[in-house]
């Protein structure tokens, strides 16, 4: 149940915008779950795997790919990307290949900024926000080189 509503809103959330036409671009997304297999006793292996059947406190990686298929560079190539309903965000897990900026919301996606001004108020307090209170990762390329394949991923706990 759960790993249907998290695919659900993680396909159809991404937005993919740019100055120069998109129709070049295609947009893929896939999404991995961490798990951890027992060799001989107290050895156990990481392994990334498809994610065909998440449970709660499961991390899950979402990665998105773009592919510019034309002979020309594409600029200001933006991928919008909502954290999925039911999951946390782990703080400092987003990267990407090659240059990008990666901005994060923490506000559904209305302002963005670096991780490290990213800041909650309560009253006179304030304090850096968590990874469990971002919304949205905006991945901001300057350029994509002709049939480029670039891929930018992140980590998430499933509720």
């Amino acid at each position: 149940m759960w790993k249907k509503i998290t695919l659900s809103i993680f396909i159809l959330g991404i937005s993919l915008s740019a100055k120069s036409p998109i129709k070049d671009i295609i947009l893929s997304k896939a999404v991995f779950q961490e798990t951890y297999e027992w060799k001989n006793p107290g050895y156990k292996v990481h392994k990334i795997i498809p994610a065909t059947k998440a449970h709660k406190g499961d991390v899950l990686i979402y990665v998105n790919q773009i592919i510019n298929t034309s002979n020309s560079t594409k600029k200001q190539v933006v991928i919008d990307n909502p954290i999925p309903y039911g999951t946390s965000y782990l703080r400092g897990t987003s990267s990407c290949e090659g240059i990008c900026k990666m901005l994060y919301s923490i506000d559904g996606g209305k302002t963005y900024a670096d991780s490290k001004d990213l800041f909650v108020v309560y009253g006179s307090l304030k304090r850096l926000a968590k990874g469990s209170e971002y919304t949205h990762i905006k991945y901001i390329f300057s350029e994509i080189p002709p049939h480029a394949k670039i891929r930018m991923a992140f980590k998430a706990v499933l509720k």
